[in-house]
């Protein structure tokens, strides 16, 4: 994808928009964020982004359009997206799917073994308080869960694009290419496979086209 700089505040918007959407899918559906979903689908704040981002996944977005037409209530769409959630990520006879968690994708470079808590949570664990935050009291996940990552990455790009910091917009663009776009393309290249709900499958590829346009940003960018 080619170097692009996000630029103008309502792609700036858009983009941590979508990023807020990412966190929610990814941390599990409940029936508000259902009929959120459904009222106001989390494919509207792409039109703006598209515009200059060469984004490519629009095919992608009509699919998840259709999903959502399929549901008549809010009700329905969150049992559809319960049942799969932990299908594909909590618990299956046949094995999980695809984890959430950063350190049960093992790292070919390094020879550092799948584990959970692995060295992925150890790191994220150090970034967060590198900046002084910290996990809240509610939050019973490693810090290397898909949705705590994308909330670093968020806080990143918006307090970097606040404060006209080009050095957080490059610690963004860092983490979005080496930490996390390595893991999040085998997350979903292994939800690719799932049938039944092509929800969550979509919305990985969504993912991760996103993480490739924050990868691309060009730090030197015009906060206007």
């Amino acid at each position: 994808m080619d170097s692009s700089t996000i630029s103008s505040k309502d792609q700036q918007q858009a983009l941590l928009e979508i990023l807020k959407e990412m966190i929610n899918v990814f941390w599990g559906p409940d029936l508000k964020k259902c009929t959120e979903m459904l009222q106001k689908p989390v494919t509207g704040a792409f039109d703006e982004l598209a515009t200059q981002a060469n984004f490519h996944n629009f095919g992608t977005l009509t699919e998840i359009k259709a999903i959502l037409k399929k549901f008549e209530n809010s009700e329905a769409f969150f049992y559809h997206l319960e049942q799969a959630y932990v299908r594909l990520f909590i618990s299956d006879r046949t094995g999980v799917t695809a984890p959430l968690y950063a350190s049960c994708y093992a790292n070919t470079e390094t020879g550092e073994k799948a584990l959970l808590m692995g060295q992925a949570a150890i790191d994220m664990k150090s970034r967060f308080e590198s900046k002084g935050l910290s996990l809240s009291d509610q939050i019973h996940e490693p810090p290397d869960h898909i949705s705590i990552e994308l909330e670093y990455l968020y806080f990143l790009l918006d307090k970097g694009w606040s404060d006209g910091d080009p050095n957080l917009i490059e610690e963004a663009t860092t983490f979005a290419a080496e930490i996390m776009l390595p893991w999040v393309s085998e997350f979903e290249a292994r939800l690719a496979v799932e049938k039944e709900c092509r929800f969550y499958p979509l919305m990985a590829s969504i993912l991760k086209a996103i993480l490739e346009i924050i990868a691309a940003c060009n730090p030197s960018f015009e906060n206007g």
